[in-house]
């Protein structure tokens, strides 16, 4: 019997009964583990557990968004793969995609710094001297970085582009917690602990992703703008003051256009007994605020990040 047999942990070197090491959890070694048969059965044990967690987390953020933040929140997790692993599938697909068509909005390049900024928004005007200061400071890093390389301007600025691809695979992670310190500061009181807020915006983060990817699809390879009408009915000369008052250009339009309803729809479905106005008004602050992080501070901090690990 194998639960009365004494082993000897080969990791720990622990005795114990059973199958598992009660020191550091290594299963026990029998020989028939190596036979090909054993081999071939952990394999497709592996690739239906990974696909049925993945699949039914996946159709969840696009069916019932929220519904994964929730059970998480409740501590129903083993049948969903983690915030994490959504995350790191969705930044996979995102890149594969947008390098096979050219999308590169995610990814900033020399002078970039020099596009958007928080005074760009009504109430924060005032700000322009800052806005200012830091296209300043990436200039003089920019130039030192340049004159540290000896190379010519074309051959800094493809050298750079490729370290930002490169990097910006990696960085956009902190996406994560940017963003998630925005909506728990909204939501701290519902919030019980950060960690929460954290899954809630991996989630966002992964469905962001992978909607800008179709999107980018039917985009650059087909030439079909699906957000078209909207752009062209919301931005009629009669109506675009009050449009770029409420959502900006019109490239932060059509984010707007799915990030506030996934965001709404998730809110509403985590804090049930938040009225719809509440989180409509909060909805629609932060998505804003998150799309000042994304396309905003987190593409000026990677041109920062870059020329300073640029190699």
């Amino acid at each position: 019997d194998n639960n009365h047999e004494v082993n000897t942990c080969p990791s720990c070197k622990t005795k114990f009964e059973g199958k598992f090491c009660h020191n550091c959890g290594e299963k026990a070694f029998h020989e028939k583990d190596y036979t090909i048969k054993k081999f071939i059965e952990q394999t497709v044990d592996i690739f239906t557990h990974f696909d049925g967690k993945f699949v039914r987390s996946i159709k969840y953020i696009f069916t019932k968004p929220g519904f994964l933040a929730q059970q998480n929140m409740q501590g129903i997790r083993v049948k969903y793969a983690k915030p994490m692993q959504i995350f790191l599938l969705a930044n996979v697909l995102f890149f594969f995609i947008t390098h096979i068509v050219g999308v590169t909005d995610y990814t900033p390049n020399i002078g970039d710094e020099k596009f958007g900024g928080i005074s760009g928004y009504f109430i924060f005007k005032w700000l322009s001297p800052l806005d200012d200061w830091i296209v300043k400071q990436i200039g003089i890093l920019t130039d030192a970085k340049l004159e540290h390389f000896d190379i010519s301007v074309n051959e800094f600025t493809n050298r750079f582009w490729l370290n930002s691809y490169i990097y910006s695979k990696s960085f956009i992670v902190l996406l994560i917690p940017f963003s998630g310190t925005a909506i728990y500061l909204f939501f701290k009181k519902r919030f019980r602990y950060f960690s929460n807020a954290l899954a809630f915006t991996a989630h966002f983060v992964s469905f962001q992703l992978i909607v800008f990817s179709i999107i980018s699809i039917f985009r650059y390879r087909y030439e079909i703008d699906v957000f078209q009408p909207f752009t062209w009915l919301l931005y009629r000369e009669e109506v675009r003051p009050i449009t770029q008052f409420f959502t900006g250009s019109r490239f932060e339009l059509i984010h707007m256009l799915y990030w506030i309803p996934y965001l709404f729809i998730a809110f509403k479905r985590v804090f049930p007994d938040e009225s719809r106005l509440v989180i409509f008004i909060k909805t629609y602050f932060i998505a804003r605020i998150l799309f000042f992080i994304t396309f905003v501070f987190y593409k000026k901090l990677l041109i920062v990040l870059t020329l300073l690990l640029m190699h």
